[in-house]
């Protein structure tokens, strides 16, 4: 599930929250969690906005392998690996993954419509349809193969693996990955052996796994996941091979901290009644009321307008006053949450107010008479900017002026300035508005009492729902909030005495999903004996598959955030439906239709058997195969204390007037470097702690051949300030290691590197070791080549440097203008359409890009950089004489529109005939055709040695190698 924005406005909020993952400084996991679907999608579609982008699915699963493989060796999990792809849905989930799935195949449909009118050609092949990720469909069914696969190979070949249960809960074990994970979690807390300070790592995209896992309450929990740019646009490629991502780790306890340092001011208040657990509760709850995958937002509830601090604000007045708490442990207290929206809905009143300024406005300049018709013309204009930010809410502003026109006249002649009768006057307008808002968006004709007292139990009724969820596992497969739209905060009373039960039912079939989800334009992707039902007329649940629908923003501004108008799938009709084709299944695809149970892989050295690929053309058959398999039935760092105690005791000696400045500057470096990297003020520091940071670990030989893994540490002390440093916490270290003896570590044949005396940096192969290796020895050969002879060569390396010459020389030997040189040695973007007429944000770079000045990069052989200038060698002259022979017009628009950073296609090639989108399709391919795109960039700062002086170089060694 996802929560719109949550993750921007909780990193922004609390800056220290997430840490970039670096090699050697990875807390260590016993469990791994993996929420499949994020990598699944990352790996098959990663830019929906190249209609040209076509990939197969052998490079989609050989992708995902590399990914699994890259996120396991990252983590090193102890005792579990958990990989949890999504099954079927609750139908709660269900509505809005049809939404999400109608609108990527519209979208989809509209973008190759576009490509086809700019007379693009499209590849011949199917695109890949990113809704065939649905349990029950064939690529699906071969991904879950491939999976095991994956399994069955790495557990039999990497000693890491050997280590760990692994969990494969597939696409036919029912539920959401991530919900998965937490119901194992769960079941594994229940058991009586549980290790309390079992360590976990859950990997995943979506916003809310923090919620997930705070409803564990487990001390140590932490998040992975990618790097999250913000304000990135949406035709950027994302990155999808792991080794070019930058990974995060988010510790729920530190954003226990911060929770506890929000709410804070309650701590005065409540005295002992304030309990940590209880608030980080009711947090979560606060949560859904933004909005998420199972209700709907509340009117006007925007996380970018500030909602959270609202709700924030609004429980810390609230709650002394309250005599207990929200949410308990998943279970609602109706009549504090009744109190607690009471208080809530005074913000409904707060944004009505500016539109019942409006209506006085209106009244004041053209006077009742006028007032329909000035409503009339205020609406053109702001459909005339309907784009803008402002206009969230212009239509139910304007129906609610032009309904209440004349009562408004009517109230003016006889209320006059009396401010009773005008907040008389601002209800009347304010219960208006809202009828509006029910009218108009729910398509009801009468806003009784009877309906708003539904609405309000369907939300409240969804709330519980989702705190079940998250807190149990599900309570209902069948449920669902049945309105595209959620009440008002004011609207939602008389709740404490409600009963709010549930029916678990059972979970949909994978294929009965399917039908649900699926539009019909990715009908192929069903069975084919229920495809005309999504198409035929003639279909009992035609009316559940428009070819056409609306969308509405409803105060969001992304387009992936509208609502998707389509009408919900009725379950009754839905199955019905299906049933007199039922029969019609092959056996194959009744093999897709069924639910499993979790699968459980562990390595047996006893165990050697063949396991056969189903891909022996990319995945070879495993000969030696050692894993034992079992099935699992479904169930249904940063702390900084201020602390006023003394510190611990020590040895107390005086400092010299030298160790006392050290100390001082000591003190005055962490005070800035807390304050202005961290964000984080960390008051008076009486006591410093100097200590060395751990920079890996190595195998050192001990007697009997046997090998320790041991820590490694800088040499560098360093200080911190006393009251940074935790205590008193356990340190998690691992006594398994992949090797336990130098027999195992250097195996006859190994290649092998000399980093000691004599021989530093020969490669050598190691000898049987038999005899010696108790002493802790191992015998190898090594070769040994001579030292090369250089001398010759550094005398006249200035024969083989390259030349470098300032941008002017190359312009005069060109004929342009030493702009022209600057701007195509860097990036050149070109979009479509024109600078008047700009088609998408989709731009293209045709720049050579051989100089990086925000990067401080330079591409060796080509470019130069000094302190004053940028220079360019003979290469880059030949270079831009090539381009300026080909392209000469791209040359020509640039010179004419010095002052642009993009130029558009329809401005450089204007003529009828000419095709801007070829022209700029054939430069790209001229520049990746062209060597210089394979050329690695380095920084400016490092000294290079030129190509032609390594490859003397490498001359010399090969004529001095000799074996020894």
């Amino acid at each position: 599930m996802g929560v719109p924005k949550f993750y921007r406005w909780i990193s922004e909020r609390y800056p220290c929250l997430s840490e970039v993952v670096k090699e050697h400084k990875i807390p260590e996991f016993d469990n791994l969690y993996l929420d499949m679907n994020g990598i699944i999608h990352q790996c098959s579609h990663p830019n929906d906005e190249d209609v040209h982008f076509r990939i197969s699915d052998e490079k989609i699963f050989a992708d995902i392998f590399h990914y699994l493989e890259v996120l396991f060796r990252i983590i090193k999990p102890r005792k579990v690996f958990f990989m949890a792809v999504d099954g079927v849905a609750p139908r709660a989930k269900m509505n809005q993954q049809r939404g999400r799935r109608f609108r990527s195949a519209k979208e989809a449909e509209e973008k190759i419509k576009k490509a086809l009118e700019k007379g693009e050609v499209l590849p011949t092949e199917a695109r890949f349809d990113s809704n065939c990720i649905t349990p029950g469909t064939d690529f699906m069914a071969r991904l879950q193969e491939q999976l095991k696969y994956f399994v069955h190979n790495k557990i039999s070949t990497d000693k890491l693996w050997q280590n760990v249960n692994v969990y494969l809960s597939g696409h036919e074990t029912p539920g959401e990955g991530e919900h998965k994970i937490m119901e194992f979690i769960r079941s594994e807390n229940a058991k009586p052996n549980h290790d309390p300070n079992t360590r976990h790592c859950l990997y995943g995209l979506d916003a809310d796994l923090m919620m997930l896992g705070l409803t564990s309450h487990e001390p140590n929990f932490s998040l992975l996941r990618e790097e999250v740019r913000f304000g990135g646009k949406k035709s950027q490629k994302r990155i999808t091979a792991p080794e070019e991502t930058t990974f995060h780790l988010l510790h729920l306890s530190l954003m226990r901290e911060y929770i506890d340092y929000e709410f804070s001011e309650l701590k005065y208040q409540m005295g002992s009644d304030y309990d940590l657990e209880r608030i980080i509760d009711d947090w979560i709850l606060m949560g859904f009321l933004v909005g998420n995958d199972f209700i709907p937002h509340l009117p006007h509830f925007h996380i970018n307008h500030d909602a959270l601090p609202l709700l924030y604000k609004t429980y810390i007045s609230v709650l002394p006053s309250l005599g207990g708490y929200l949410n308990e442990n998943g279970h609602l207290n109706l009549r504090n949450f009744e109190k607690y929206l009471e208080k809530l809905s005074e913000f409904d009143r707060e944004h009505f107010s500016e539109v019942f300024v409006d209506l006085k406005w209106f009244e004041s300049k053209v006077g009742n008479k006028y007032l329909n018709e000035c409503a009339g013309l205020v609406a053109e204009e702001e459909a005339a900017a309907k784009g803008s930010k402002k206009s969230e809410d212009a239509d139910l502003r304007l129906a609610a002026l032009v309904s209440s026109g004349k009562k408004a006249g009517e109230g003016k002649e006889a209320l006059g300035d009396d401010e009773e009768e005008e907040d008389d006057l601002f209800e009347t307008e304010f219960r208006q508005y809202k009828r509006t808002y029910y009218m108009t968006k729910m398509g009801v004709d009468v806003v009784s009492d009877e309906f708003l007292a539904e609405q309000a139990r369907c939300y409240v009724e969804g709330i519980q729902w989702i705190l079940h969820y998250y807190y149990h596992g599900v309570q209902s497969w069948s449920w669902y909030y049945p309105y595209h739209y959620a009440p008002f905060l004011s609207d939602i009373k008389n709740i404490s005495g409600l009963k709010l039960t549930f029916d678990l039912g059972k979970p949909f079939m994978p294929f009965q999903q399917l039908l649900a989800v699926l539009p019909a334009a990715s009908k192929v992707l069903l069975p084919e004996c229920y495809r005309d039902l999504m198409t035929s007329t003639n279909s009992p649940i035609i009316e559940y598959y428009p070819l056409d629908f609306k969308t509405d923003l409803n105060g969001k501004q992304q387009e992936w955030e509208a609502v998707v108008l389509i009408p919900f799938i009725d379950e009754r009709c839905l199955l019905a439906a299906m049933e007199p084709f039922n029969h019609k299944l092959t056996n194959e695809e009744k093999a897709r239709n069924r639910h499993s149970e979790c699968d459980l892989y562990s390595y047996d050295g006893d165990l050697d058997f063949t396991y056969n690929s189903s891909l022996p053309h990319l995945f070879p058959s495993i000969i030696n195969c050692h894993v034992k398999f079992a099935l699992e039935e479904p169930s249904g760092v940063q702390q900084v204390y201020d602390r006023s105690c003394s510190p611990p005791p020590s040895k107390v000696s005086h400092l010299s007037d030298k160790e006392q400045k050290e100390w001082v500057k000591d003190v005055q470096g962490i005070t800035e470097h807390f304050v202005k990297r961290k964000g984080i003020v960390v008051n008076n520091t009486e006591v410093l702690l100097y200590g060395q940071m751990m920079t890996g670990r190595k195998y050192v030989p001990k007697a009997n051949g046997v090998v320790e893994l041991e820590k490694q540490w800088a040499k560098q002390v360093l200080p911190f300030a006393y009251q940074t440093v935790v205590k008193d916490i356990k340190a998690f270290y691992s006594s398994l290691t992949c090797f336990r003896s130098l027999a195992e570590f250097f195996p006859p044949t190994t290649p092998v590197f000399m980093v000691g005396t004599p021989y530093y940096g020969s490669m050598g192969e190691v000898q049987d070791s038999q005899d010696v290796i108790k002493d802790g020895r191992i015998r190898v050969v090594f070769s040994v080549p001579h030292e090369p002879q250089l001398e010759h060569l550094i005398q006249n390396q200035h024969k083989y440097s390259v030349k470098y010459s300032p941008g002017y020389y190359l312009a005069s030997r060109l004929g342009i203008s030493s702009y022209l040189v600057s701007r195509f040695s860097g990036s050149i973007f070109i979009g479509r359409g024109s600078k008047k007429n700009p088609c998408g944000e989709q731009r293209a770079n045709v720049g050579l890009n051989l100089k990086f000045n925000k990067k401080n990069e330079e591409v060796p052989g080509y470019t130069k950089r000094t302190e004053k200038e940028w220079l360019y060698s003979a290469s880059v002259q030949e270079l831009l004489a090539e381009y300026l022979e080909k392209f000469s017009e791209v040359f020509d628009a640039v010179s004419r529109n010095s002052h642009d950073d993009v130029f558009y296609e329809d401005d450089i090639w204007p003529g009828e005939d000419e095709n801007g989108a070829e022209k700029v399709a054939e430069i790209t391919s001229w520049l990746k055709g062209h060597p210089v795109s394979s050329i690695s960039r380095a920084s400016c700062d490092l000294q290079v040695l030129d190509a032609a002086i390594v490859e003397k170089i490498e001359e010399a060694v090969e004529r001095s190698k000799v074996t020894v």
